[in-house]
């Protein structure tokens, strides 16, 4: 119980005090009456010197989670800048705080009749979640020109530190995403339209979305679904961002393909896009929404489905005959077309039968009737023929070529076409 109390106390002492500070500012704005809403808060520090001095603004001290709010620091010196200015910016958890310009808006200032060189440095803060803010001191390290003393100086000046409340209002509670800014216009395109769609058809579809005081990045993606039998792909989005005369836009470009899967009448599209506007509330935007009536398949798609697929079996088939082992019996006939006599002798070898074979053709076989048929008598004598004619000592000098007479090739052949049978 004890414990419950003190946690209780200083969670009532952080809210009292956050109280007072925000009075404190209203307090300030009223004072100075340098700011256009009650929400807006100016601080003024100086070194201790009155030659430089620091002041900081914020535009809104209780923005909406995600909207923009513009710290601004004004460095004032007593002469002229004469160098660059060098600050960095803190590292937060609850919000994301980003540089408006790489250059500083220059000017003057009189203060108590006292002319100043003014610098203005902004950077942008937008609130990542709900609750107290806090923005630690930022620390500048300038060199001027001092017009007291006419020498060239360098000053280190620290800004206040800023606190910010940052809520969500009741209606958006419920909501994942919207955008909190001043101004938001969508373009949207879609392909060609058509009276009716096949089945493989992509639609093509473009949305921009546009919007002020706010970087691209901040802008929330658009969530596409669609219904069974239509794909939907995205793009990568693009994004860009333009500064023209202080005034900072945005465009976020997302790029989809809807392809048709399945027959039957669909209705894509008709996204809500959701948009905060500080001064007029709660706006809800409608993307278009179109109906795609789909009857069959596209013949070009199957065409060309069906030309790969035979395209891939013609080269499983090569590459199957490239591997294949051809039969001795077609080896032979293609080593008799070619008169390749040589490998015909060293096939009959391989094929190794009684009726073919010559090693099993045993000298001592008695080559006379009854003991051999006078088939077999022809058979021997063509293949002793053909050995002798390829294999015996002459037959090295006459290259292996078998030569028969002109009268007796054609009876040759038809003796080993019978042979290889």
């Amino acid at each position: 119980m004890i414990s419950k109390a003190i946690c209780f106390l200083l969670q009532y002492k952080r809210v009292a005090l956050y109280g007072f500070y925000i009075l404190g500012f209203s307090s300030s704005v009223i004072a100075d009456n340098t700011s256009s809403t009650t929400n807006s808060a100016t601080f003024v520090a100086s070194t201790g010197v009155s030659s430089t001095q620091i002041v900081t603004q914020v535009s809104n001290v209780h923005p909406i989670v995600g909207e923009q709010t513009v710290l601004r620091f004004e460095l004032l010196v007593n002469g002229f800048f004469n160098g660059g200015t060098e600050f960095d910016l803190p590292s937060m958890s609850s919000a994301r705080l980003s540089q408006a310009s790489a250059f500083a808006i220059n000017g003057s200032r009189t203060i108590a009749g006292q002319a100043l060189s003014s610098q203005i440095w902004e950077v942008y803060l937008y609130p990542e979640h709900k609750g107290v803010i806090e923005v630690p001191s930022v620390r500048f390290k300038i060199k001027y020109m001092d017009s007291s003393s006419g020498e060239p100086k360098t000053a280190t000046l620290m800004s206040d530190a800023v606190a910010l409340y940052a809520h969500i209002p009741a209606s958006l509670k419920d909501v994942k995403q919207y955008i909190v800014t001043e101004s938001v216009s969508i373009d949207e395109q879609w392909s060609e339209p058509q009276q009716s769609y096949n089945i493989g058809d992509v639609i093509k579809r473009e949305i921009n979305i546009s919007v002020t005081n706010l970087p691209a990045m901040n802008i929330p993606r658009i969530g596409i679904t669609a219904p069974n039998g239509i794909n939907v792909m995205a793009l990568e989005a693009k994004l860009t961002d333009s500064n023209n005369r202080g005034e900072n836009s945005a465009i976020l470009s997302q790029e989809f393909s809807y392809i048709i899967e399945a027959g039957g009448e669909f209705t894509v599209g008709g996204e809500e896009v959701v948009w905060w506007q500080p001064d007029g509330g709660l706006h809800r935007l409608n993307l278009a929404e179109i109906k795609l009536k789909v009857i069959g398949a596209n013949a070009n798609r199957y065409r060309m489905l069906f030309a790969l697929v035979g395209f891939v079996l013609v080269i499983m088939v090569l590459l199957g005959l490239s591997k294949l082992t051809l039969p001795i019996r077609v080896k032979l006939t293609q080593a008799l077309l070619a008169g390749d006599w040589r490998q015909f002798i060293n096939l009959m070898y391989q094929r190794g039968d009684l009726i073919s074979a010559p090693v099993l053709i045993k000298p001592s076989l008695p080559l006379q009737a009854p003991y051999a048929s006078t088939e077999v008598l022809k058979k021997h004598q063509l293949i002793s023929q053909l050995f002798k004619a390829c294999f015996s000592a002459t037959a090295e000098k006459d290259n292996h070529v078998y030569k028969s007479k002109k009268t007796a090739v054609l009876s040759v052949k038809k003796a080993f076409m019978f042979l290889i049978k």
